[in-house]
């Protein structure tokens, strides 16, 4: 340990690997992969003031994020964590009935052609 008594400087960044807070699990245990445009909401009893320590910070910090709904990427950017990794906490929390994935279109709605016009004429006008 140097001699000022800390590990790290203030700019080497976390010192625990993002893939710990998983287990070193780089796929859920169970259940579909998410995609990263799938929408997540906390369920209605998400937390109760007995749970809150037993989850980890980076949970909690999902859960609210998960209030209002919100996607798979948007949650990844707002905590600053890999994909893979929220992926993961993501399935843990859908696991423990803590927070559900809203339903989307079916899939032959997803991308009509008229979506992929409005999307090319938005590309364009960039």
């Amino acid at each position: 340990m140097p001699a000022g008594g800390r590990w790290v400087d203030q700019h080497a960044g976390p010192v625990v690997r993002p893939y710990a807070l998983t287990g070193g699990r780089t796929e859920p245990a169970s259940g579909p992969v998410l995609d990263l445009i799938a929408v997540v909401v906390a369920a209605r009893r998400a937390e109760g003031p007995d749970d809150r320590g037993s989850l980890s910070p980076e949970y909690r910090r999902i859960l609210g994020l998960c209030r209002t709904p919100a996607t798979v990427a948007d949650i990844a950017s707002a905590i600053g964590l890999p994909i893979g990794v929220v992926r993961v906490l993501l399935a843990d929390l859908i696991q423990q009935r803590r927070i559900n994935v809203m339903a989307g279109p079916p899939a032959s709605e997803q991308f009509t052609t008229d979506l992929l016009q409005e999307v090319l004429h938005g590309l364009r006008a960039l």
